[in-house]
């Protein structure tokens, strides 16, 4: 068993297992208590002696107590489950890098969280209490019919067979559209998500009203699904409600032409009592439980799917740098993603007090060699050594919080700070006049910054990071949300960061930050074939026509 599915297991049936086996001890007492009640109302209605009548009494309140405590029990259980497994996933989500989901929509993730555990822990709240409940009065009740009434062991069997053969096909057919349903959720939900975070972009390109037809039609298929889903629920039920009438009529029809013992009337009454009252929910609850099962298993292979997922590890063969002086070096750098080189053979040696450009054409592998300098992709090396650094990505997080809080990476947090973060937001460029900003520090930017340009997201990406730097600053396309002005101010940062002995490489298309870097590092199809300095690099002919592009 694989580890993912092995934590399912553990979860769901070995954590808290004197619970599990509390839930079958009470299912096993309440189908005994229902069994045994019409063997004393038999006796009851044969002598109508008082202490038969007491034991009914008991039996029948034991019956339904049991049967409750078990439901409650495998409730509760399940709450305590659906915690843990919610604790599971984000902790898996943590530790897998962004390569290994790319093939995962956020939609998908979070449907993980808001049907698939539901879904899974149904096998506690449900399948578990209403499967023990339903399993024993099918399995004692022949037992009991054959040892009570003489009716051949074969006969009831069988007949309680065919039953649940019939359900479980039933079933079957409703855990698909289950199934179904599920898929189209996580489909709907990973586009609206899309469109939420894009809806700007959407709005500027005139794609809004094409996109939000895909969520429709998307709404649709769930739609026509789930009509389908409850007609077939319908059928279920309308079954399954019918069937101790078929039952009853088997087990007579088998009396009256095929046996040959007689029944008095408290032997009619309590075999009418197993079969129209202590086996009508069983069988009534038969096909549920079967449609659950087959439901908690298709969720419990896609989290368990999504537990076994692993980071493909980067190799690694020396930790040693060549260069002693060195704060960050690779050699022999390369990443294959899907049977595709991405970056190949690369080697970079970067010293402290160094403000160096990494450009190269749209898809050269700029931002892939950014995120496997800081161990974010399963690349292989023959040396990689790097002090402590910090990385600033395109895509820029902002909290739903204050600006304050973003710049301290903390909700709610104190205003101790606050001249500190004052000033790196100038460093930033961040301009509470310019950029609009009202309510200063307290002004609330919503989800994934609405409230915030794209440029002002990059400057507050910045100013975060300009608080606490590190000695390696890894910037990808720091500049490509700002004016020429603000540029110009911010590349005076950068070299400032420099002449403090700090490294800092960054991704731009920005023709004017060259002159001022140290050194130009030219990336081409995932090959660095220039890295030298910049008066050097703007004075070759070979990338004449790249850096005219750029101007």
């Amino acid at each position: 068993m694989k580890p993912g599915s092995k934590t399912l297991v553990d979860i769901i049936f070995l954590e808290r297992f004197s619970f599990r086996l509390l839930i079958v001890l009470l299912s096993v007492l309440s189908t005994v208590f229902g069994l045994a009640l019409p063997y004393y109302q038999k006796h009851f209605s044969e002598s109508l002696s008082m202490p038969f009548l007491l034991t009914c009494i008991a039996l029948s309140f034991g019956y339904m107590a049991f049967n409750q405590l078990t439901l409650f029990i495998g409730q509760h259980e399940a709450v305590i489950s659906q915690k843990k497994l919610a604790k599971s996933i984000y902790s898996q989500y943590l530790t897998l890098k962004p390569l290994t989901l790319h093939n995962r929509s956020v939609g998908e993730v979070v449907s993980l969280y808001t049907t698939d555990v539901p879904s899974l822990t149904v096998w506690l709240e449900q399948s578990l209490p209403y499967g023990l409940t339903t399993l024993f009065p099918l399995i004692f009740t022949p037992i009991f019919l054959s040892y009570f009434y003489d009716l051949p062991p074969y006969f009831c069997f069988g007949l309680v067979g065919v039953l649940v053969f019939m359900n479980g096909l039933m079933a079957y057919r409703q855990s698909l559209f289950f199934f179904k349903f599920k898929k189209l959720a996580a489909d709907r939900m990973g586009l609206v998500n899309e469109w939420i975070q894009n809806i700007r972009g959407l709005k500027i390109l005139n794609w809004i009203e094409g996109f939000e037809n895909k969520i429709i039609k998307k709404r649709k298929e769930e739609t026509s699904n789930r009509i389908a889903m409850v007609t077939n629920g319908q059928v279920m039920n309308s079954i399954s409600s019918s069937i101790t009438f078929w039952l009853n009529l088997a087990i007579l029809a088998f009396f009256i032409w095929a046996h040959d013992k007689t029944l008095s009337k408290s032997d009619l009454i309590a075999l009418l009592w197993v079969t129209t009252v202590f086996l009508s929910r069983p069988l009534r609850q038969l096909p549920w439980f079967f449609t659950f099962v087959f439901d908690a298993w298709t969720s419990f292979r896609r989290l368990g799917d999504f537990l076994n997922l692993k980071n493909q590890p980067a190799i690694i063969i020396s930790t040693t740098p060549e260069n002693s002086n060195s704060i960050l070096e690779v050699k022999n750098l390369s990443l294959v993603v899907h049977g595709r080189t991405i970056l190949n053979r690369i080697s970079i040696k970067i010293k402290p007090g160094e403000l160096i450009a990494l450009i190269g054409p749209v898809g050269s592998g700029k931002s892939l060699l950014m995120k496997s300098l800081i161990a974010e992709t399963p690349f292989t090396a023959d040396i990689f050594y790097k002090e402590a650094s910090s990385y600033v990505p395109q895509d820029h997080f902002v909290m739903s919080a204050s600006l304050r809080d973003n710049m301290n990476f903390d909700y709610q947090s104190s205003t101790e700070n606050d001249a500190v973060i004052m000033d790196h937001l100038a460093k930033a460029q961040f301009s509470f006049e310019l950029d609009r900003v009202q309510d200063g520090l307290e002004t609330t930017i919503g989800e994934r910054g609405v409230n915030l340009s794209g440029g002002q997201k990059q400057r507050v990406s910045l100013a975060r990071q300009l608080m606490h730097p590190e000695k390696i600053l890894l910037f990808d396309d720091p500049l490509s949300a700002v004016d020429i002005s603000t540029e110009k101010k911010l590349v005076d940062e950068f070299v400032k960061l420099k002449n403090e002995n700090h490294a800092v490489l960054l991704t731009t298309q920005r023709f004017t930050v060259l002159p001022s870097c140290d050194r130009i590092l030219f990336i081409n199809h995932g090959e660095i074939v220039f890295d030298g300095p910049s008066e050097t690099f703007l004075k070759d002919s070979r990338f004449e026509s790249f850096v005219t592009g750029l101007i």
